[in-house]
């Protein structure tokens, strides 16, 4: 699809104009065309640089009037029922779920796997890693295919492809075969880990909308909890059937998903007006050369990982905190089956500290919006000003001190000779730091309002605060890809590390990376202001 309605996409009351066509993941991003009767300024999608569009890339020159939303118009995705929105939701959620999922349920398989294939297990392991980095592949594509297609058909593709390499992957008889499905089937699931926040978006306006913002809170909880109960889910599969169950269930939850996306209307405004106006035979105008939009999507996520001050910082923080749970795969199996002698069932429920832990976030994050961002921002009414996305900062600024101290809580008192509950406890402030960082990145996908009320904070809406509409959505893709080509790595020489040097050191100095972490945020807290002044894109945003 090459084509693209004369009029742009809706905003957050629902009406149109022709600004930012280029829209990606739910976020109006950098492409911006303004203005409809005088000639347009584009933003160059790869460095942020303003220059001339051309011609036959200015949209408003023709005389046909516009397709539009109008006020109260059934057809804008945020004015259908209730229930219509909670159903796509609900599906939205579902699919962040199951496709997060797919990484640690195959976890208790290892062991079955490196004897089935005669194969070490480094190799055993490898598919865990290729699944994951297979996420942060897909989920770059996706936001750039979405921008071009629309979000339903790229579930409509994506997830029965999933689902083939899925089952090809539960039927291997060979090891190539299984590593190559696994790292295909997480490909093709990436978008399922991209795309719900656009289309939550698409139905709510998340910062003012209470519905919206709960959705948008269980979709990310839903993600975060899919690498948390995945080990429990895979332990108890193990106990009564073969390791080719763990892709048997992980298949009956994508092929109900494949079907249901069938059913799934399509919530991405361009695409509904672009079809509105070949039904009724408006004129539409070429959007340009899809291929290249599709390149230049994927390009500036990479290129803002290199050049701008605080995406590479805190996609790092943001990395090394999902690096951490999937280290913990290993480690938790090695510690609680070869020291406590546990089951995988057993060892694989340890795992549910972590999950009261990100219980315990939500209302931690609430106090944190209640006593210092509305503060601030009932400051900045009575005062004219804007609040500082610095004051997004604070829940970030205590997620890093906790990380350090609950991997050292668990280095040390992982032991024989010290009751097992007493490691497993520090799950609970690990899954307390984890969520506190990772939970409002979904929110990034759209806009934030910088007076609305909202209690998604985190180091993730501090990005979204300070690249807002224009850029939110790249920085969504490049943190996301970042976060799982890092992590995904740390399976495979996590077992290397305890063996070589034990358990506890192995731990502390997963400690001492975390601890290296632990400046960025508060950097940015004393400095924000004068590396936003740095930012070629912010710099350009104003254009």
């Amino acid at each position: 699809m090459d084509e693209a309605v004369v009029s742009s996409t809706f905003q957050d009351n629902g009406s149109s104009d022709i600004s930012r066509m280029d829209e990606k993941a739910g976020c109006l991003d950098a492409t911006t065309y303004t203005g409809v009767s005088k000639p347009v300024t584009k933003l160059e999608p790869w460095s942020g640089q303003a220059v001339k569009a051309p011609r036959n890339d200015m949209i408003g020159h023709l005389s046909a009037p516009p397709v539009h939303f109008t006020d109260g118009d059934e057809g804008n995705p945020r004015n259908w029922t209730a229930k219509r929105k909670a159903a796509i939701g609900t599906f939205v959620i579902a699919a962040g779920f199951v496709a997060t999922l797919g990484t640690p349920i195959y976890i208790a398989a290892v062991p079955n796997i490196a004897v089935d294939f005669r194969i070490g297990i480094t190799l055993a392991i490898l598919p865990i890693s290729l699944y994951a980095y297979g996420l942060g592949v897909g989920a770059l594509i996706a936001s750039a295919a979405s921008e071009i297609f629309g979000r339903v058909i790229v579930y409509k593709v994506t997830l029965p492809l999933s689902l083939m390499f899925t089952i090809a992957g539960g039927a291997a008889h060979n090891y190539s075969t299984l590593a190559a499905a696994r790292f295909l089937a997480g490909t093709l699931a990436g978008p399922c880990v991209s795309l719900g926040g656009g289309v939550m978006n698409d139905l709510w306006n998340l910062s003012l909308e209470k519905t919206g913002t709960t959705f948008g809170l269980l979709y990310a909880l839903g993600v975060m909890y899919a690498t948390q109960t995945g080990p429990m889910i895979s332990g108890s599969l193990l106990t009564y059937h073969s390791w080719r169950w763990t892709f048997w269930l992980s298949a009956i939850l994508m092929g109900t998903l494949s079907v249901v996306a069938f059913l799934i209307p399509e919530t991405y405004a361009p695409e509904i007006l672009r079809s509105r106006a070949k039904k009724e035979n408006l004129p539409v105008m070429k959007r340009g050369d899809s291929w290249g939009v599709f390149l230049a999507s994927i390009g500036r996520p990479l290129h803002m990982i290199m050049v701008e001050p605080f995406v590479l910082p805190n996609g790092l923080v943001l990395a090394v905190t999902q690096s951490v749970v999937f280290a913990y795969y290993v480690i938790y199996a090695i510690l609680f089956e070869q020291v406590y002698h546990f089951s995988q069932y057993q060892a694989g429920l340890t795992f549910a500290p972590l999950l009261v832990g990100g219980l315990v976030a939500v209302p931690v994050m609430g106090l944190f919006d209640r006593l210092t961002y509305q503060t601030a921002r009932a400051e900045a009414i009575r005062s004219g000003t804007e609040v500082q996305p610095e004051k997004r900062l604070y829940p970030a600024m205590l997620s890093v001190i906790l990380f350090p101290i609950s991997l050292f809580w668990l280095a040390w008192s992982g032991r024989s000779s010290v009751h097992w509950i007493v490691p497993a406890l520090s799950g609970i402030l690990f899954g307390l730091a984890y969520v506190l960082n990772i939970v409002a990145h979904f929110f990034i996908t759209c806009p934030t309002d910088l007076t609305a009320n909202s209690n998604q904070l985190s180091i993730s809406i501090y990005n979204n605060d300070v690249y807002a509409a224009h850029y939110g959505a790249s920085v969504l893709a490049a943190t996301t890809f970042l976060r799982f080509s890092i992590s995904s790595s740390f399976p495979l020489f996590t077992p290397q590390m305890v063996h070589s040097i034990g358990f506890a050191w192995a731990t502390s100095l997963i400690a001492f990376i975390t601890i290296a972490m632990i400046p960025i945020p508060w950097v940015f807290f004393q400095w924000g202001p004068v590396l936003r002044s740095k930012s070629r894109y912010l710099q350009n945003r104003a254009l």
